[in-house]
């Protein structure tokens, strides 16, 4: 599982990221990350990529505004903490879990 965290602003990064990737598909590497957004050929979702620890997150336009619909909701300053399961629903890729508020600076230690 990918486990992205982040905050409000943090959120809205990335939905900002996944809707500029929707409306003009291209490479994309994802901010203090090691994923990069594609649409080259394959199964949709997080997979490995050519490099160990590099994965490539594939997505269609639709999914990348679903996403960042999903991840701009959990960024609203009303919702403390939460989380969203972003999923393609293909059998091999990585599920991904955008997570806000859920865990402590000691539980990830």
């Amino acid at each position: 599982m990918v486990l992205v965290l982040g905050e409000s602003e943090d959120l809205h990064r990335l939905a900002a990221t996944l809707r500029t990737f929707a409306r003009a598909p291209a490479e994309t590497p994802l901010e203090r990350s090691c994923i990069h957004l594609t649409v080259s050929a394959g199964p949709l979702g997080i997979h490995p990529a050519g490099e160990p620890g590099t994965f490539l997150w594939r997505l269609d336009a639709a999914h990348a505004e679903t996403f960042a619909d999903q991840i701009d909701a959990l960024a609203q300053p009303a919702r403390v903490a939460g989380s969203e399961m972003l999923e393609c629903t293909t059998e091999e890729e990585i599920p991904v879990k955008v997570s806000r508020g859920e865990y402590t600076d000691d539980f990830l230690r």
